[in-house]
Formats: C-alpha cells, structure tokens, sequence
C-alpha cells in the first residue's frame, strides 16, 4: 500500500505539489489490548501534518483475506480526508487523494497477482 500511495502522490501533478503531510500509524490489537491503544489521529496544522493513527480491526489481520486486509487499511486512511482542506489542499487535491484510496485495491491486486499471500 505504501509503494503504491508513494508511486501516485509523485506521479501526481496536484499531490506532488502539496505541502502537506499525513502519516499514516494505524493501530492494530486484538480485544482486551484494544482499550490500552486508543485511536490517536490528531490535527496538527502549523506543521501542516496529519498524524492519522485510527484503530482497525484485528481480526481482518488475522484471518482476513488479502482483499480485506486491503480494505480496512483504506478504511483508516479515508479518516484523513477530511482534513485535508484544513491542511491547505484544494477541493481537487482532496478528491484526487479519494479517488487513489477507492482505487487502490483493485491496482494492488492486479500488481501483485504474482506473490504468494498468507
């Protein structure tokens, strides 16, 4: 997911050019730890920095397949949308950062069809 996100920011001609940054620290327990790690995305617009840490689920990572593993990783990072404007970013630049999420999986199958997944 991250090759393929860094691949498209680059190739981008309105995402390359926006100072912004969002780092993406999902947090992933399974039940009973859950609680001690709390979601902790938070907003930090001097810095211009979104620091996007929402909990996913365990279990998708456990017993998941590939194709939903991929999906509840998008899921967590669809929460930094919504601050992208408040970071600088166009109503295009935002957009644009949506379709590549809504795109990804099905780019990320069709590149990784060759490797083995657990």
């Amino acid at each position: 997911m991250e090759r393929y996100l860094n691949e498209r920011f680059i190739r981008s001609q309105q995402l390359s050019e926006l100072p912004i940054v969002v780092r993406y620290v999902p947090i992933i327990m399974p039940q009973g730890m859950r609680e001690r790690y709390p979601a902790r995305s938070k907003l930090r617009k001097k810095e211009r920095l979104y620091d996007c840490a929402p909990q996913l689920d365990y279990d998708t990572f456990v017993t998941g397949t590939f194709e939903q593993q991929i999906d509840e990783y998008v899921r967590g990072l669809f929460e930094s949308v919504a601050h992208l404007q408040k970071l600088g970013a166009t109503q295009e630049q935002a957009d644009e950062f949506v379709a590549l999420l809504a795109n990804a999986k099905q780019v990320i199958l069709a590149e990784s069809l060759d490797q083995t997944r657990h």
